[in-house]
């Protein structure tokens, strides 16, 4: 079992995905056999009972429906739902006076370290970039903390904003910094607050600058604020011709920010800050030159195979998948080969400049033209970035960066019709466990961007979790991180690839399903996640309408219904932790400290609220976390029971230290919780 990981989504996932609507067959054991009761009254099942959905019935002629690429329309509806794109709102500040006695360290150049000690009139040292470059004196690096409560770091523009280079020295010397922050605070008071400023790394519109090198921490951010919320304190992007004069006032109003945006882009004086928001994709899907090439990179990979047979269904007659094992393709290149598609499969290093060389040679002469790249590469394993090695970056990063750089350059020699990254939601939502691949996704959208303002093709898809791969998944920590992700069936998301290659599309779409309620309050529990806010209901739009459980109680004489009540929810608090029903809850020990976790909690608080037809506080499970002091609880909140609860729950409200908290604390107070008893 490990923290905060979501064990019995996981197997039940991996349950669903098998056949065994039947108990499997084994070897029958020899004699003695062991005699087995038959209680009749306890008949429990350990297996699920699918039921195979019929064929579904022909598509209405005259339905106004698009069926996208020759899929069905609960198809096109999926597609529909999953479709997003990440919006910059403009939103303004909301600061609260700066403490006079806030120490600052500056790793910046000197000019912006000045500025910053002019403005905040308090006590601002400094260190130069190189004290965070590998090799530099650690114990230096931690005595130049002590006794500090904001750290800024602003890395040098590279001067090439497309340096692949300067986004692993970046991401090495943030990796640094916030190590050695995170072995600082087991110490300190109060652990410092890192915020990270960065130059165009992202751009908020089309045309806009682009610095992927920088983008990577955003990506690295997104995840430190997951992994040690103690030490985030936020990231800001400014462009690059603002001075230090107007930079630091930014800086200092993120440090006094009020509003919980921890993410910020500035751009001619407005204060944008992002959203996922739910965007329609163009109606006509991209068809493929059937006289041309279509270049595939990491064609074994999970992904691979799927994205092949999508070029196939748009057109592609020729696909030359580059794999370091091709072989693994081989069945589906006689499968292709008997629709007229020829698969030819190249074992060869996409990072390597002689083999690439080698094959763009190919395409005029033995093949034909090349008209779209596809990068689909990954390698690499989690690892927590206060433990990452540089071989663990090494090894995540080169797929993607290194392989992204010699395509492009080909491509600028080359000239390509389709040019097309595959990244992932994660870069957008952060993951624990995971930076280096979160900064690999966040440097994808910024590249895709930068080819855009050139005049250059560039399509990303930041893709959410497919089914296969959760399936496969072994890792609770990586299900862990992605709570409240959804799978998606792969042939349908891949469906949107004809979609979002269209002209008329973003530069960047999100092909995600999640449950957003729930990933936005399992992410809360560590961090502000504001990205999600366009997605969620409004507070008086949830938990309202009659329910059956509402309905039932309403019914029972009124004598009754605390003990309805009471039952209602140890069934809901057991089942959401797993336990069998005949293994009764204990309505008077701790749910945390019967195994529940923090997504359990929000489970159990979503779970309540829908049940009972009325919004309840994410903190309400933390506040009240048994069965008896949760069932007084809600009998102060549904009026049928609102005089028999009331004396009862008198008592813990007036002694309750957590009532004039803001949600956003409670849910900080829970995370600590969580880590101190697990």
């Amino acid at each position: 079992m490990q923290r905060d990981a979501d064990d019995t989504v996981t197997f039940r996932t991996n349950l669903y995905t098998a056949d065994i609507a039947h108990p499997p067959h084994t070897c029958h054991p020899p004699e003695p056999h062991p005699t087995i009761p038959t209680t009749p009254w306890q008949h429990t099942h350990h297996w699920i009972a699918t039921t195979h959905p019929s064929t579904a019935a022909p598509e209405d002629p005259g339905s106004n429906k698009v069926v996208v690429n020759g899929q069905s329309t609960s198809e096109s509806r999926a597609l529909e739902d999953w479709c997003h794109q990440l919006a910059w709102p403009i939103r303004p500040a909301v600061s609260a006076d700066p403490p006079s006695t806030a120490a600052w360290l500056v790793v910046a150049d000197n000019e912006l370290c000045h500025e910053l000690a002019r403005a905040a009139d308090s006590r601002v040292d400094s260190l130069s970039p190189p004290a965070l470059a590998a090799g530099s004196d650690p114990a230096a690096l931690l005595d130049a903390l002590r006794g500090v409560d904001n750290v800024l770091y602003a890395p040098p523009v590279p001067g090439e904003l497309l340096d692949i280079e300067s986004a692993y020295q970046v991401f090495h010397a943030t990796r640094r910094l916030a190590a050695a922050m995170v072995a600082s605070s087991a110490t300190a008071i109060s652990p410092p607050k890192l915020f990270i400023m960065t130059r165009n790394a992202q751009p908020i519109s089309e045309g806009d600058r682009a610095n992927p090198g920088h983008a990577v921490l955003w990506g690295l951010g997104r995840s430190l604020a997951l992994e040690h919320p103690e030490i985030w304190g936020g990231i800001i992007d400014l462009d690059d011709s603002m001075p230090a004069e107007l930079a630091v006032r930014h800086v200092l109003t993120a440090a006094h920010g009020t509003d919980g945006e921890d993410q910020v882009v500035y751009r001619s004086g407005a204060r944008h800050v992002p959203r996922l928001q739910r965007r329609t994709l163009p109606g006509k899907p991209v068809t493929l030159n059937a006289d041309a090439s279509q270049l595939v990179i990491g064609a074994t990979g999970n992904i691979g195979p799927h994205l092949i047979r999508q070029l196939a269904r748009m057109g592609a007659k020729t696909i030359v998948a580059m794999a370091r094992k091709p072989g693994a393709l081989d069945e589906l290149t006689q499968c292709l080969a008997a629709t007229g598609t020829d698969l030819i499969a190249v074992a060869a290093d996409a990072t390597d400049p002689a083999a690439m060389q080698t094959l763009f040679d190919r395409f005029g002469t033995e093949l034909p033209p090349l008209e779209g790249i596809y990068l689909a590469a990954f390698a690499g394993r989690p690892a927590l970035l206060s433990e990452m090695t540089d071989d663990d970056v090494t090894t995540m990063f080169r797929p993607k960066l290194d392989a992204l750089a010699l395509l492009h350059r080909r491509s600028l020699k080359s000239p390509v019709r389709h040019f097309v990254l595959f990244s992932s939601v994660s870069g957008l939502l952060g993951s624990r466990w995971l930076a280096h691949y979160t900064a690999t996704s966040a440097f994808l959208d910024s590249f895709a961007g930068a080819r855009r303002t050139m005049g250059l093709p560039a399509t990303v898809v930041d893709w959410g979790l497919w089914k296969s791969l959760a399936d496969v998944q072994k890792d609770a920590t990586q299900i862990s991180a992605e709570s409240g992700l959804q799978p998606m069936a792969d042939e349908v998301a891949i469906g949107a690839l004809p979609l979002v290659m269209n002209p008329d599309a973003a530069v960047a779409t999100v092909v995600v399903a999640a449950d957003w309620p729930l990933l936005a309050a399992a992410y809360r529990t560590r961090g502000a996640l504001r990205i999600v806010d366009d997605l969620l209901p409004a507070p008086e739009d949830v938990g309202k309408g009659e329910s059956e459980f509402r309905t039932s109680l309403r019914s029972c004489p009124a004598e009754k219904r605390r003990d309805m009540l009471f039952d209602h929810v140890g069934a809901l608090a057991a089942t959401v932790m797993g336990m069998p029903p005949t293994e009764p809850l204990d309505p008077s020990a701790g749910f945390f400290q019967l195994g529940m976790d923090s997504l359990m909690s929000v489970t159990l608080q979503r779970a309540l609220s829908e049940s009972l037809g009325e919004f309840l506080p994410a903190s309400v499970v933390f506040d009240y976390p048994t069965v008896y002091s949760l069932t007084d609880y809600l009998a102060t909140v549904l009026p049928e029971l609102l005089e028999i609860g009331a004396t009862a729950v008198a008592t813990q409200q007036a002694t309750d230290s957590y009532h004039e908290l803001t949600e956003a604390e409670l849910l900080e107070q829970l995370s600590e919780r969580l880590r101190g008893t697990q």
